[in-house]
């Protein structure tokens, strides 16, 4: 189940993403417990606090995926929040984290999606 911090929009409906920011991550067999139970307890909350977050979903590859064993897709409200996030001292501290824990045991990717249709 996804996490959401959906933010209502003036009458009141949830506020619809559309883009998607993804990253794309290896890890450790002998770090795997630990990177999983931070990444779902602090990390994924700790994305959510920022303005314009709508959800935050992880996935394990099961096929077709020969490098990255885990993606986590967060939904944003629009294409302005994703290059005011990506500026933001937000970002910097989760990617310091990220570093700080897992840097030496991981890898990972980021892109970037907007929606095109509906």
């Amino acid at each position: 189940m996804a996490q959401s911090a959906r933010p209502l929009g003036p009458w009141g409906t949830w506020i619809m993403a559309t883009v998607l920011f993804v990253v794309k991550a290896t890890i450790a067999a002998d770090q795997e417990e630990a990177f999983n139970r931070w990444y779902n307890e602090e990390h994924c909350p700790q994305f959510l606090r920022y303005r314009g977050a709508v959800s935050a979903r992880r996935y394990k590859a099961l096929m077709g995926e020969d490098r990255y064993q885990y993606m986590a897709v967060y939904e944003m409200q629009d294409e302005a929040t994703l290059r005011t996030f990506l500026d933001s001292a937000h970002f910097k501290e989760l990617r310091a984290e990220y570093d700080a824990r897992f840097g030496g045991v991981s890898e990972r990717a980021r892109f970037a999606y907007a929606q095109v249709w509906p």
